[in-house]
C-alpha cells in the first residue's frame, strides 16, 4: 500500500523518494553572457527503479548558442539504469509493440552492453545524498545549499563545454500537485530563479547572468512505457507572473486529452483553470525521427482572461531519448498575446520560457 503522505513538505520532500518508480529535478535558465552572446541550458536528473534499491539514473541537458542558432543535447545513464531497461521495461514494451524495430535495436544493444549513438554511460557511478540533496550523475551534478530552501548549485560537462550556474529563488515555493492528481507525480516548482555563473568553451571562460525555472517530480507512473505523451508549458511573464500549462494525451487517443493551468502569481500562490484550449499552429518535421512536432501554439486561458502566441526561437529543438520514446522536442519559446484587466480593458502580455512535447516519435 502507497502510504506517502499526501502533503508536500520540507525538507523531507526536497530530498529523493525511494517509494517512487520515477523522479526527476528540472531546471532551465535563460542566460545572457558577458562576450554579448545569448544561451540556454536546460538539465532533468532522473532516478528510476520499482524498488527502493537499487534504483537507476539518467540525465539529459542542452546548451541552446541562440547567436548561432546551434544546440548541443546530452543523454546520459548509468549501468544500473541499463540493466533495468535491458531486464525489465524493454521485454515489458516489447511484448505489447513488436514491431518496434528501434526499440529492438537499442534492446540488442543493452544486451550487450552497449549503447547506440548519440546515447553514452556515465564515466563514474551516479550518487543520491540527502541533508542536503546533491545529485552527482557522472561529470554533472546538481548541488543544493540546503533542503528547506531550494538554491543550488548546476554543473554540467561535455566535451565542448563545462557550465556552473547558481540558483537562487526570488518566488517562493510553488505547491503544483501535491497529492498527484494529474498523473500520479507529486510536484512542487521554483518559477523565478536568479541565475549567474560561467561557460567555459572554446578555449575561453564567459559570465552569464539571466532566469531561471526549477521543478521536482516524483512518483508512480507507467504512461512512457504505455505510449502516453504530454505537452508542457513552462512561461515566465514580464510582469511577474508565471504559467504553468500541462496537456497529457492518451495513447489511444480514446480520451480526449485532459488540460491543466497553474497561474502562478507573484507571491507564489497557484491558482488552477482546467478551461485551457490549446491549438497548435504550425509544426516542424524532424528528420532524425520523422516526428511531426507542434512547435507553435495559440493558448486560450478564458479563467485567468488570457489569450497567447507561443513561438520557438528557433524550431530544431529536438533531444534523443534513450528507450521508446526515441526523443522529445525541449526547447526555449516567446509568448505574446493580450489578457482582460478588472475593468475589461485589454492590454498586452510578453514573456519567455521553455516547452516540452513528449511522444511524438511514436506517434510518427
Amino acid at each position: 500500500m502507497n502510504r506517502q503522505p499526501s502533503i508536500i513538505t520540507f525538507p523531507q520532500d526536497a530530498a529523493s523518494h525511494p517509494i517512487s518508480n520515477v523522479e526527476w529535478w528540472y531546471c532551465y535558465a535563460l542566460l545572457l553572457g558577458s562576450h554579448g552572446n545569448r544561451y540556454t541550458v536546460m538539465a532533468s536528473f532522473f532516478r528510476v527503479g520499482e524498488l527502493a534499491v537499487p534504483k537507476g539514473h539518467y540525465m539529459i541537458h542542452s546548451l541552446i548558442r541562440l547567436n548561432t542558432n546551434h544546440i548541443e543535447s546530452h543523454s546520459e545513464l548509468d549501468r544500473m539504469l541499463s540493466y533495468q531497461m535491458a531486464g525489465v521495461y524493454l521485454p515489458a514494451y516489447l511484448i505489447k509493440n513488436p514491431r518496434d524495430r528501434h526499440t529492438w535495436n537499442q534492446y540488442k544493444h543493452l544486451l550487450k552492453g552497449s549503447l547506440p549513438s548519440p546515447h553514452r554511460f556515465m564515466k563514474t557511478a551516479a550518487t543520491v545524498q540527502t541533508r542536503p540533496t546533491r545529485l552527482t550523475y557522472g561529470s554533472n551534478r546538481m548541488t543544493f545549499k540546503d533542503d528547506l530552501r531550494s538554491d543550488f548549485q548546476l554543473q554540467l560537462t561535455s566535451k565542448t563545454a563545462r557550465i556552473r550556474l547558481n540558483y537562487v529563488p526570488f518566488k517562493p515555493i510553488s505547491l503544483i500537485d501535491e497529492k498527484g492528481k494529474v498523473n500520479g507525480l507529486r510536484y512542487y516548482s521554483v518559477t523565478r530563479n536568479r541565475v549567474f555563473g560561467e561557460l567555459y568553451a572554446d578555449g575561453r571562460a564567459e559570465m552569464l547572468w539571466g532566469e531561471g525555472w526549477f521543478d521536482h517530480q516524483w512518483g508512480r507512473n507507467y504512461g512512457l512505457l504505455q505510449g502516453e505523451g504530454w505537452d508542457w508549458f513552462g512561461i515566465q511573464l514580464i510582469d511577474g507572473n508565471d504559467l504553468l500549462i500541462n496537456r497529457l494525451r492518451q495513447a489511444d487517443a480514446s480520451d480526449a486529452p485532459y488540460s491543466v493551468a497553474k497561474l502562478i502569481r507573484k507571491d507564489g500562490s497557484v491558482t488552477t483553470s482546467e478551461w485551457v484550449k490549446l491549438q497548435p499552429t504550425k509544426h516542424w518535421d524532424s528528420s532524425l525521427t520523422s516526428a511531426h512536432y507542434p512547435v507553435e501554439w495559440q493558448i486560450s486561458l478564458p479563467d485567468f482572461s488570457m489569450e497567447l502566441q507561443v513561438t520557438p526561437l528557433l524550431k530544431e529543438q529536438e533531444i534523443p531519448i534513450i528507450g521508446p520514446l526515441q526523443a522529445i522536442w525541449e526547447g526555449v519559446c516567446i509568448v505574446t498575446g493580450k489578457a482582460r484587466s478588472s475593468n475589461g480593458n485589454y492590454y498586452p502580455v510578453k514573456g519567455h520560457g521553455f516547452v516540452d512535447l513528449v511522444g511524438y516519435p511514436q506517434l510518427s
